[in-house]
This record gives structure tokens, sequence and C-alpha cells, in this order.
């Protein structure tokens, strides 16, 4: 079996599907991951952009957040453009979300997962969510992703999340 054909099989939504496409359409042409720079959000279908969100890793190994869709923020109650992910998250979603990320830009590779987070004053909230490494505009180091999520309604829900609330996560080992 294809190795893209299968990772893209586990996405759940057709606005992650595109993401995924359009990322690994611009992977091929240029032969290299896309800069940051060279990804058009106009390009992306359009149900992508209010769950979209890009976060760098800083200079020191922080992840902040360059930008995030207006979804997020309805979620969030809050911004969240412009913040350091350990300013907006308890300790321990930080460290597993920090290892989420520096899989996907350490591996130069796609990943989706199913998750379940807290939202401060609201009850969980649950999301499919693809990342996807970029080359930051100055060098040829990973140091951004390109994310996509989607909100779920319980009904969308089957089984029980992990003790770091992950119901499913697949990682796309298709070589670069």
């Amino acid at each position: 079996m294809n190795q893209a054909l299968g990772f893209r099989a586990s996405l759940t939504d057709a606005g992650l599907v595109g993401l995924y496409d359009y990322w690994m359409a611009l992977r091929q042409s240029l032969g290299r991951l896309p800069r940051r720079s060279e990804i058009d959000p106009l390009d992306l279908p359009a149900e992508v952009l209010p769950g979209m969100i890009i976060i760098e890793r800083d200079a020191d190994l922080r992840f902040w957040c360059r930008l995030a869709g207006t979804r997020m923020r309805e979620i969030y109650g809050f911004e969240v453009t412009g913040k350091y992910l350990d300013d907006v998250m308890p300790a321990g979603a930080v460290t597993f979300r920090k290892g989420i990320y520096q899989t996907v830009l350490d591996g130069r590779c796609a990943l989706f997962c199913r998750l379940r987070f807290s939202v401060p004053g609201r009850e969980f909230v649950a999301s499919d969510r693809l990342y996807v490494p970029v080359l930051n505009d100055d060098t040829d180091e990973a140091t951004v992703l390109v994310g996509a999520q989607r909100y779920l309604m319980s009904s969308e829900i089957v089984g029980s999340p992990d003790s770091d609330g992950i119901y499913s996560l697949v990682v796309d080992d298709t070589p670069a």
C-alpha cells in the first residue's frame, strides 16, 4: 500500500485532506518542505481557515502561536495569536503537546491526532488535528508547523482517550 494514501485515509475531514494534499503537492513540486512564506492561505480550502494555526519554535525551543483562526478564539474565549504555548495551557498538556510538535518538526512528517483537551471554564472539547512541518523562511530548519483542526460534536466521538487525552495519533511515515 502507498504510505501516503494510508495516512491520507486516516484524515476525517475534507478540510484536513485539503491541507494535506496542498502540503504534499508543494513538497513534491519543490523537492523539499515548503517555506512558511510559500504557504498561501488563499490556496487552502475555505473550511480550513477558521481552525488554522501556525506555530513556531523559537531559539529557546518554546512554541508560540504566529496565527490562530477565528474558531480557536471562539473555543478558547481569548485570542491565542502571539501567545506562547505555556501561557495558554496547563504544564502537563504543554509537555505532551510539545512532544507532538517535536515529532512533526524533527521527523519532517505530517501528524494527525484526535484529542480531548480542557478549556478553562468549559467542559472538555475534542478535535481532529493535522499538523505539517514547514521550513523557516531564513534557514532550512523545520521550525514552523501549519495545522488545521475540526472541533467535534460529542456524537462523533467513539471510545475513551488515553491519559494524555488522545483518542488516536497517526504519523505519516512517507519518505520525504
